[in-house]
């Protein structure tokens, strides 16, 4: 029985324990830690990424609908400077007057718009500044004429009308550069419509990735902590096993040593309260090296189990049966009505383990069992649970010493 306890130690101290440790539930939680920081690094830097795409095309909209705000003004300011224009010429041809050719009432800033600027603001769209190439000498012609007017005017030299003093350059010169500038005009504002819609498309579409990362996130975190809650279930699960183990035999699944121990206080102040008595009995099974030899240590550990069946049979729910190791149980009664009722009990344990045992294989395993015993609290003595099973050990060794599968309890004749 000492080889195979320690076998199932040297079997715990090899690799296949780096194994388990790598599967724990500790190990668990180190994977989800893990886990979590790359999908939060994930989800930082597509919520960085995004911000910075927002950001630029965001600016990049606000650019373009602030240059075609700009192209539009100019549009609606040199169209203005044209139709002042062209009312003094025509004022001046009712009237004869040189006032109406007055440049302040025509243009009152320090330089006049020109379709050469409008072209420039437009060089980078094609269509537009193919639309606007012939407006500059247009508007050139347009100018030289009024000059010429002006000077006529300023000289009182009676001239031929207005119309011919340009040059020829009649109404449909200027229905035309109208024409031009109302459909560049429109253009543009097609084109600021245009991206002002792109930019709230943008915009939704920025919202809406926004929106996704975010239901990510949250799927994200609550699958975290689901695997979360099941890795401290486990872990919960774990403890109690690992508390289990170190409290039972994992043999029989008994009580050991150290359950008794902490179970001490409890089991002693219980017998006090009920005012009755508390016995130990320490068991010892006769003749178990003989099954070890003769049928195997697999064998010997059936007959554990066995025995350990038998003596749980024969005791109540309050009371508490330990091995503590090899062929060592301890038994005990937590309220009995007087040392003759424990001996009653350890009589019946002993004739219950002095019946064969059937092995698997057809063989028969034949033990008996020796019982040492001693009670406790008859007295409000101060006895601790170590006294009593050094009490109850000594009484064992004593009933092995007067021929085995016997009862002898602790302060008789010759114990």
């Amino acid at each position: 029985m000492a080889r195979a306890d320690a076998a199932r130690n040297t079997t715990l101290s090899t690799p296949h324990m780096q194994t388990d440790i790598n599967g724990s539930v500790f190990a668990g939680f180190r994977r989800v830690l893990h886990k979590g920081l790359l999908i939060f690094a994930l989800i930082i830097t597509v919520l960085i990424a995004l911000i910075v795409y927002q950001h630029q095309r965001s600016e990049a909209a606000v650019r373009s609908v602030d240059h075609t705000r700009l192209v539009i003004a100019y549009i609606d300011s040199l169209r203005t400077y044209l139709l002042n224009l062209d009312n003094a010429v025509r004022k001046y041809a009712e009237t004869q007057n040189p006032a109406n050719l007055d440049p302040k009432l025509i243009c009152r800033q320090s330089s006049c718009p020109s379709a050469e600027q409008l072209i420039v603001l437009l060089s980078g769209d094609t269509v537009q500044t193919a639309r606007l190439a012939p407006l500059p000498a247009l508007q050139s012609a347009l100018e030289t004429g009024f000059d010429a007017l002006q000077q006529g005017a300023q000289a009182n030299v009676t001239a031929t009308p207005p119309e011919r003093e340009l040059g020829g350059f009649d109404k449909s010169a200027i229905d035309q550069i109208h024409r031009i500038l109302i459909e560049t005009g429109r253009e543009e504002l097609n084109q600021l419509e245009a991206r002002e819609k792109s930019r709230i498309h943008v915009q939704n579409l920025s919202s809406a990735l926004l929106g996704i990362t975010g239901l990510w996130t949250g799927l994200v975190l609550f699958g975290l902590y689901r695997e979360t809650l099941r890795l401290i279930r486990a872990g919960i699960d774990a403890e109690q096993t690992i508390r289990q183990l170190s409290l039972h035999d994992p043999l029989t699944g008994l009580a050991n040593r150290r359950f008794l121990q902490q179970n001490e206080k409890r089991l002693i102040a219980g017998a006090k309260r009920s005012g009755k008595q508390m016995a130990v009995l320490a068991i010892d099974l006769d003749d178990f090296k003989a099954v070890n030899d003769q049928f195997g240590h697999a064998a010997g550990d059936a007959v554990i189990v066995k025995s350990a069946e038998r003596m749980l049979q024969l005791l109540r729910e309050s009371d508490v049966i330990a091995r503590f190791g090899g062929d060592e149980f301890i038994i005990v009664l937590g309220q009995v009505d007087s040392a003759e009722a424990a001996r009653e009990v350890a009589s019946r344990v002993v004739e219950s383990l002095c019946l064969p045992i059937p092995l698997d294989g057809g063989g028969v395993a034949h033990i008996g069992a020796s019982v040492g015993m001693a009670m406790c609290c008859t007295d409000n003595g101060k006895e601790t649970l170590d006294d009593l099973l050094k009490k109850a050990d000594t009484a064992l060794y004593a009933a092995k010493r007067e021929g085995k599968r016997t009862v002898r309890e602790a302060g008789t004749s010759g114990v």
